[in-house]
């Protein structure tokens, strides 16, 4: 239940930002991308589409250009929500979360998250 409200809380902030932000705004126009938040067994997790400077949010997963696949929603929680910068890395050697997809998309999206703030 509290992985679900992060990415609801995700995504509220990507649209907010997506209104108010002008250096958010000027980075995702004319992107077009699909990335998913989810969890190893695929039964929770929320989608985020990029189109046209607008995002789009849904729990419904169709296909997507990158997707960030955690172990559990649990560790999940715990980084997402983790002061430490340094956690999704720590999370990445140790292989709590992969990455499916396109890297180089997943890189976007990431920049995308650092411009939101």
């Amino acid at each position: 239940m509290k992985f679900h409200l992060v990415l609801f809380i995700l995504a509220q902030k990507l649209k907010k930002a997506a209104r108010n932000n002008p250096v958010f705004k000027k980075f995702i126009q004319g992107k077009e991308l699909s990335v998913t938040i989810t969890t190893s067994r695929k039964n929770t997790g929320r989608q985020y589409v990029f189109s046209n400077g607008l995002i789009r949010s849904s729990r419904n997963i169709d296909s997507f250009d990158a997707a960030m696949v955690w172990c559990d929603q649990d560790t999940a929680f715990n980084t997402m929500t983790c002061k430490n910068d340094e956690a999704i890395v720590a999370a990445l050697t140790e292989k709590k979360v992969i990455v499916e997809g396109s890297f180089k998309e997943f890189m976007w999206f990431a920049r995308a998250l650092e411009l939101m703030k």
